[in-house]
Formats: structure tokens, sequence, C-alpha cells
């Protein structure tokens, strides 16, 4: 279960920080369940959350790619004791604006939540998650995956673990 971020190995999935089939009523509250959690088991601030939705007004993380929609917020290092990847998959979409615009809306049913200590994880990181998010195949599985270690297989297929 390693991955190679930059030479380095790294174990983003380690602390399971993985919700499936979630209801929420909104982005904000699908983000909080994620940073609670983050923070919860130590791995970031108590600022986390707030900064979060801060870096997401400003810098949305929104993406429709092959009519999947994701979403892949984060903030600064600062804010991080530990690198880890947070994965929601909801029921119904919630929307977030797409990333590169304040103007346009994208109905998201994946969050993958980054919260990386180390600057040069970031790059890297969200160069590997638009790629998988290229591959329909797997989108697609991960739109359907129902069990956890389902979900971890994805990811170790994928490199990102």
């Amino acid at each position: 279960m390693l991955n190679k971020v930059e030479g380095m190995n790294k174990v983003f999935f380690d602390e399971r920080i993985i919700v499936l089939n979630q209801e929420v009523s909104n982005r904000e509250e699908g983000l909080e369940i994620l940073s609670l959690l983050l923070q919860e088991k130590g791995l970031v601030t108590a600022d986390f959350y707030e900064n979060i939705l801060k870096r997401e007004s400003v810098y949305p993380t929104g993406l429709s790619i092959n009519g999947y929609g994701v979403a892949i917020p984060h903030t600064d290092s600062e804010f991080v004791n530990k690198s880890q990847l947070g994965f929601l998959k909801l029921n119904k979409p919630v929307i977030f604006n797409e990333m590169g615009t304040l103007d346009n809306e994208v109905e998201v049913n994946m969050i993958f939540m980054l919260a990386l200590k180390e600057a040069h994880e970031q790059l890297s990181m969200l160069q590997q998650l638009i790629t998988m998010f290229q591959n329909e195949q797997v989108m697609e599985s991960l739109l359907n995956v129902v069990e956890e270690e389902e979900f971890l297989l994805i990811m170790k297929q994928q490199i990102l673990i």
C-alpha cells in the first residue's frame, strides 16, 4: 500500500478516511464530514475546515470529466499535521463551482479531499488524480463502490496507495 510521490513512499489512505453512500444537503456539509474525520485522527488542525471553505470560495475545485463530477478540495499545508487523503462518495450530487471559474457549476458525486503536509506532494497528487479521473472505467467503478476494501483496491490499482 505504498505510493511514490516524487520519490517518496507515502500511504495516503492508511487512516481510512473513506465515507461511502452518504447523503448531504450541500458541499459544505460534505467538506465538513471529511474535515472532521481528518481532525479526529489528528491529521489536520482545528482550522483546516474553515480554510478548506475559504480556499474553495476563491479557488473552486469542481471538475466534470467524461460526465463524472468530482471535487478535489485542499488548503495550505500549514493546516496539515500528516499527509492523508479523504474520500466521500455521495448518493446524490451536490453543487461545486468549476475549477478555474466562479461562474460555472458542477454536480459532484465524489470528493477527494487532500490534506498534504509537503508542498511538492500537492502538484504530484493532483496530476495523479486528474489522470485517474480521465479513465472512464475507473470512474464508473468508483461511482459504484460499496465497500471500503473495494475502494482501496481501486486506489492501489491506480498507484494512489
